[in-house]
């Protein structure tokens, strides 16, 4: 049985950021509705991208285009389309490294507005190649539920299939990457691109990026997997900074319909059968300590080891989900790195599995 409780912290510098910092409140407000509380969010992370992108002077050295991606059901979603100035202008010389990328939120915040920065940042960062960041902004909570979000991502994965050629994509260079529960869909596509004959693709998934990944539904939490369930992140975490148990249970709800089984493989990848594991693309895990999606991210990371997957592991002790959005850390720096990092791991040819704890 797995234990992972040694991550838990504490963390240094997280303690003593705490100490002169009051954290944002979660949860709904008494009288808001998740509408209104969407709202705000999404207000408040675009603004904060804006403001990134001109203290950081992303805005000076990378550009977008947005595209309308058909969806299954006669609807559309819109992605954003990010390169370097200077590979958008028409000089790069070679198809480049795709990175299809999902927002994190809970499936209830996010917008094509609030990831510029996160987007820019991985691109302007990127030595060697270039690589092309294609955000896609899936329909969200509360009007759409599961499996609607899921379907997006996958349509959209097929989008790319169909134009990664028009936009200088490289058909074998795709990485398919996301934040939190964007992880949880990046799981998903991976998953469901594994059940394709590779002669059904024009595009080849090279790695998957599961940074914080949300992988299981709680109503079917993997506690037999663990040693102790007291020691688990999702009791030990319960109380936690920025994800505390009762905002994942906002974010459950909203998603979950009558007739959603919480052990669906593309839902909670964790339970898909060995048999769909074998084979999948190399794999970067970026995990929290302080997060109540600790574990599972790690029991997925060793399922894949375990069945032959390469997986490149790094773990912050003691940070809680989203620590990223606190750019004053040390331990945020880092993460943009390892972003970096994990997209040319994944196009490398090393297959070596490995787990880095990220001291401070």
């Amino acid at each position: 049985m797995a234990d992972y409780s040694q991550y838990q912290g504490p963390n240094p510098e997280w303690e003593q950021f705490t100490q002169g910092t009051v954290l944002p409140p979660v949860g709904l407000a008494p009288g808001e509705t998740l509408v209104d509380y969407q709202r705000s969010r999404n207000a408040l992370r675009e603004k904060d991208s804006r403001v990134e992108m001109e203290r950081s002077g992303l805005s000076e050295k990378v550009s977008w285009e947005d595209v309308s991606i058909p969806t299954r059901d006669a609807s559309t979603i819109p992605a954003r389309i990010y390169k370097t100035k200077r590979d958008s202008d028409g000089s790069a010389t070679a198809p480049l490294p795709v990175y299809l990328f999902f927002h994190g939120g809970g499936y209830l915040f996010g917008s094509i507005e609030s990831e510029d920065a996160n987007c820019s940042r991985v691109v302007a960062m990127s030595p060697y190649d270039s690589v092309i960041v294609v955000h896609v902004n899936h329909r969200h909570t509360p009007a759409f539920k599961y499996p609607v979000p899921h379907h997006d991502a996958w349509d959209a994965f097929l989008w790319l299939d169909k134009n990664i050629t028009s936009i200088g994509g490289d058909c074998n260079k795709v990485i398919v990457g996301g934040i939190s529960a964007g992880g949880g869909l990046a799981a998903s596509v991976v998953l469901h691109a594994q059940e394709l004959p590779s002669s059904g693709l024009n595009i080849t998934v090279a790695g998957q990026l599961l940074l914080i990944p949300w992988l299981v539904h709680p109503k079917a939490y993997p506690f037999d997997m663990l040693a102790s369930k007291e020691r688990s992140s999702f009791v030990q975490n319960s109380d936690a900074p920025i994800l505390p148990l009762a905002q994942i249970t906002i974010f459950t709800d909203a998603l979950s319909g009558p007739d959603t089984d919480p052990t669906d493989i593309y839902l909670s990848p964790l339970f898909a059968s060995d048999e769909k594991i074998r084979g999948m693309p190399k794999t970067v895990f970026v995990v929290a300590g302080m997060d109540p999606l600790r574990d599972e991210a790690l029991l997925y990371a060793d399922k894949l080891k375990r069945n032959g997957v390469p997986a490149k592991v790094n773990i912050f002790p003691g940070l809680p989900h989203g620590f990223r959005r606190f750019g004053s850390l040390k331990a945020s720096a880092r993460w943009d790195e390892l972003i970096v990092e994990g997209i040319q791991w994944c196009l490398s040819d090393n297959l070596e599995n490995s787990t880095q704890v990220e001291l401070p």
